[in-house]
C-alpha cells in the first residue's frame, strides 16, 4: 500500500480582510486546472470576479462567504471554505543586505547586459529593450528597484531578494525566462522579501511572456498583473497579499515548493 499524492495549493493570498483579496477584471484568464486557489479575505467582498474573465482551477477556496460575481467563469469556485496557513512565514533565509558600491544607480540602455549577483541599491535602469543575462545566484534589491523597459530577463538558478519595498517593475513587451535554484540554500525559491515589511504594491506591466519557475513568496505585495502579461510555467507556487488580475493570461502547475491543500486529495491504494 502507498500514500496517493493530495492536491496542490498554487496560489495563496494572505490578507485576511481586503476587499476583495482576489479581483478578476475583463480579459483575465488563468489556467491553472491542477492546483488550487486559496483566498484568505472575508471581506465583503472576499473575491470580485467581472464579465470576460475565465478562472479554471481544481479548486478556488475562498475564506469569506461573500462574493462579488458579475459573470465569467470560475465553476470551481467554494465559499465559506478552510483555507492553507502560510507554511513558509519564518522559514526562508535572509542574505546579506550590504550595499555593493559597484552596484548602485546603474543604467543600461540597449544591447546585452550582463549582470552578477550582489546586493543592487537605488535604481538600476534598464532602457531601450536590452538583452539581460543574469549569472547564478541572489540578487539583493534595496532601497529602490529595477525598472526594465523592454527587452528580455533570462536566468537559471537565481533568486531576486527585496531587502525592503523595492520592487521590479516590468514594461513594455519584456520576455522572462527565470528559474530558481535547484540546490542550496535557496532551493525552488524565485523571488521572496524581508520579514516584517509594511503592505505595497507590486506590478508587473505588458509583457512578451514569461515563462517562471519556483516560490513567488511575497506575503505583503499587493500585487496588478497589467495588460499584456502572459505566464506560462509548470512549476510555480505564489504567496502573496492580495492579487489583481487586469487582460493578463496565466498557465500555471504546482512547483516543488507547492502548498498541500487541506482538501486532501490524498490516501491509501494498493500498488500492483
Amino acid at each position: 500500500a502507498v500514500r496517493k499524492a493530495g492536491d496542490k495549493v498554487c496560489i495563496l493570498l494572505l490578507n485576511t480582510t481586503a476587499s476583495p483579496g482576489l479581483l478578476l477584471n475583463s480579459g483575465a484568464n488563468l489556467d491553472a486546472s491542477t492546483c488550487e486557489v486559496h483566498v484568505k479575505s472575508t471581506g465583503n467582498p472576499a473575491a470580485t470576479f467581472n464579465a470576460g474573465t475565465s478562472f479554471v482551477t481544481k479548486k478556488t477556496c475562498v475564506a469569506g462567504s461573500t462574493v462579488l460575481d458579475n459573470g465569467g467563469s470560475h465553476a470551481s469556485l467554494t465559499k465559506s471554505c478552510t483555507t492553507v496557513a502560510d507554511p513558509f512565514a519564518g522559514t526562508l533565509t535572509a542574505p546579506s543586505t550590504t550595499c555593493d558600491t559597484t552596484k548602485q544607480n546603474l543604467n543600461f540602455n540597449g544591447g546585452t547586459v550582463s549582470l552578477t549577483p550582489g546586493v543592487y541599491c537605488g535604481w538600476t535602469n534598464f532602457n531601450s529593450s536590452p538583452t539581460i543575462k543574469l549569472a547564478d545566484g541572489i540578487y539583493v534589491i534595496k532601497s529602490g528597484g529595477w525598472n526594465v523597459n523592454g527587452g528580455s530577463m533570462t536566468g537559471a538558478n537565481v533568486t531576486f531578494y527585496f531587502a525592503d519595498t523595492s520592487y521590479i517593475q516590468f514594461n513594455g513587451t519584456v520576455k522572462l525566462d527565470l528559474t530558481a535554484p535547484n540546490s542550496g540554500t535557496n532551493a525552488g525559491v524565485l523571488f521572496h522579501e524581508a520579514a516584517g515589511l509594511s503592505k505595497s504594491s507590486f506590478a508587473i506591466n505588458a509583457t512578451n511572456g514569461a515563462d517562471l519557475e519556483g516560490l513567488i513568496y511575497l506575503p505583503t505585495r499587493q500585487v496588478t498583473l497589467n495588460s499584456g502579461a502572459s505566464v506560462f510555467s509548470n512549476k510555480l507556487t505564489m504567496v502573496l497579499d492580495t492579487l489583481i488580475m487586469n487582460t493578463v493570461n496565466w498557465k500555471i502547475s504546482p512547483g516543488d515548493k507547492s502548498i498541500a491543500s487541506t482538501s486532501g486529495g490524498g490516501g491509501i491504494y494498493l500498488k500492483r
